[in-house]
């Protein structure tokens, strides 16, 4: 943005050489290949149009027309304070004399974006240019810096480093990263990030007030939280997780198939008549052209993998930090089973558990588990399992012997029958054979890598306004 005329005649010079620049491209003889050629071309035009549009804004602001100034949230507030000071026609210095400011100060205020100004100066800017603020726009009047809103934020269940790592976009994340105090400007436009994400009230953040995390999404985060885990912080992140899924949902193309496939052999055989074999990638191609997007993370959170309908669309969340595609693989089956549930209700929540061995659970999961089992192993889950069972003798010591015995002999994948031991086994509630089926898995591509570039494949985020697309990029980090 342009906030002065020497910043404005340096710009009107530097379209200049970039018109200059784009000429000699255009008429100057080249053996590089002709699409390199046009993106660079391309690329010149694109910082000139971006330079005109700064200076056509500047001469509309300097124009004295009545200018209507609008932001959609707190953050735009540096921008706008810049916009009015040009509009009511005052230099940098002549806002400094009402101010009783050294000119300086205040070019270095615009020049970082009112950083450095406190809560107190905002607001006399605020008012020495006659600026009307709308009801919902909060300035708090007691001290409210970085380290006041990691407090608050830490008490509903969401620890600093993740609010600088997946909340905050990355420009306030880098000046709130400097430090816990100071900052006030930053730490106030933070605050209107997360409450927008967490639907609260910025003055409630601000101001101290109990901040409760409502709605379905968390009622079945609650309903479902291990016991070892901590109930604030599962909520907070299943809150977190859906507001992802609704923007995953905005920029995906609903799909005319109306009824999933309930029917796990009939769903596998789709799979391979689509795309030749069963593989993670495959299933999210086929999750996908269902109209499903499928959104991964891999936070350490607990609960590992999530269903939500809205409207009548349908998105999966799986959240794993393993290595192992037919974990991944699994998972989605599991979800897979979950979207033909209740298939007239257009609204739907279901959370995945890290602790399966929840009696609330226990049957839900069994059907989902077997669902996910008889895709990956052609229908032949209980079948392998009690195959395992019996040349085992019932002793678990001996599965990690046994199972690859039988699956070999049974033309299986051995990571596949692994982990539906691992699951039934985690039903039981005798015993985590997790991390025995973990060391059975066989080596392939890394499956979170994979359900992010398909993602990015299938879904166009730049419809996402530039804040809510940034918050999905970093989860896609």
């Amino acid at each position: 943005m342009i906030k002065n005329d020497r910043q404005y005649r340096i710009t009107k010079a530097q379209v200049d050489r970039f018109n200059e620049a784009l000429h000699a491209a255009q008429t100057r003889p080249s053996t590089q290949h002709p699409l390199l050629v046009r993106a660079e071309q391309d690329a010149l035009r694109s910082q000139a149009d971006d330079l005109r549009r700064q200076l056509a804004e500047y001469d509309r602001l300097r124009s004295g027309r009545e200018v209507v100034l609008t932001g959609s949230s707190i953050e735009d507030l540096p921008r706008l304070l810049v916009s009015a000071r040009i509009a009511r026609g005052l230099t940098q210095r002549e806002l400094a004399e009402r101010l009783g400011l050294q000119e300086q100060q205040i070019q270095k205020y615009e020049a970082t974006d009112y950083a450095g100004a406190s809560l107190a100066r905002i607001q006399e800017v605020i008012e020495a240019l006659g600026i009307a603020m709308r009801e919902d726009v909060f300035l708090p009047v007691q001290e409210f810096d970085a380290g006041t809103l990691f407090r608050r934020l830490e008490q509903a269940g969401l620890h600093r480093d993740f609010v600088l790592a997946r909340l905050l976009p990355r420009r306030i994340a880098a000046h709130l990263e400097q430090s816990r105090r100071g900052a006030e400007a930053w730490a106030l436009q933070a605050a209107y990030v997360v409450a927008r994400i967490f639907d609260w009230k910025p003055s409630d953040l601000i101001t101290g007030a109990s901040l409760q995390l409502g709605g379905p999404v968390v009622a079945a985060a609650r309903f479902k939280v291990a016991k070892h885990a901590n109930p604030d912080q599962v909520t907070a992140y299943a809150v977190y997780a859906h507001y992802l899924a609704l923007l995953l949902l905005e920029v995906t193309k609903p799909s005319r198939v109306t009824a999933p496939v309930r029917d796990p052999l009939a769903l596998r055989q789709a799979i391979v008549d689509r795309y030749g074999s069963l593989t993670f990638a495959s299933a999210l191609r086929y999750t996908w052209d269902q109209g499903i997007p499928v959104l991964p993370l891999r936070d350490a959170a607990a609960f590992h993998g999530a269903y939500w309908r809205t409207e009548g669309r349908g998105v999966i969340v799986l959240k794993q930090r393993t290595t192992s595609s037919s974990r991944w693989l699994f998972d989605l089956g599991h979800e897979l089973w979950h979207t033909g549930e209740a298939p007239t209700q257009p609204e739907l929540q279901h959370i995945e558990p890290d602790d399966q061995r929840s009696a609330e659970v226990r049957e839900d999961e069994q059907h989902a588990m077997e669902f996910a089992g008889a895709i990956l192993l052609a229908g032949r889950g209980e079948e392998l399992a009690n195959t395992v069972v019996r040349k085992a003798q019932g002793k678990l010591e001996r599965f990690k012997r046994v199972v690859p015995e039988v699956a070999r002999d049974a033309d299986v994948s051995v990571s596949s029958l692994a982990n539906y031991i691992a699951y039934r086994v985690d039903f039981s509630g005798d015993f985590n054979w997790w991390p025995v089926a973990q060391n059975l898995q066989e080596p392939g591509p890394e499956p979170w890598s994979v359900a992010r570039d398909i993602l990015l494949e299938q879904a166009d985020l730049a419809g996402l306004n530039p804040r809510d697309r940034d918050i999905l990029d970093r989860a896609l980090q």
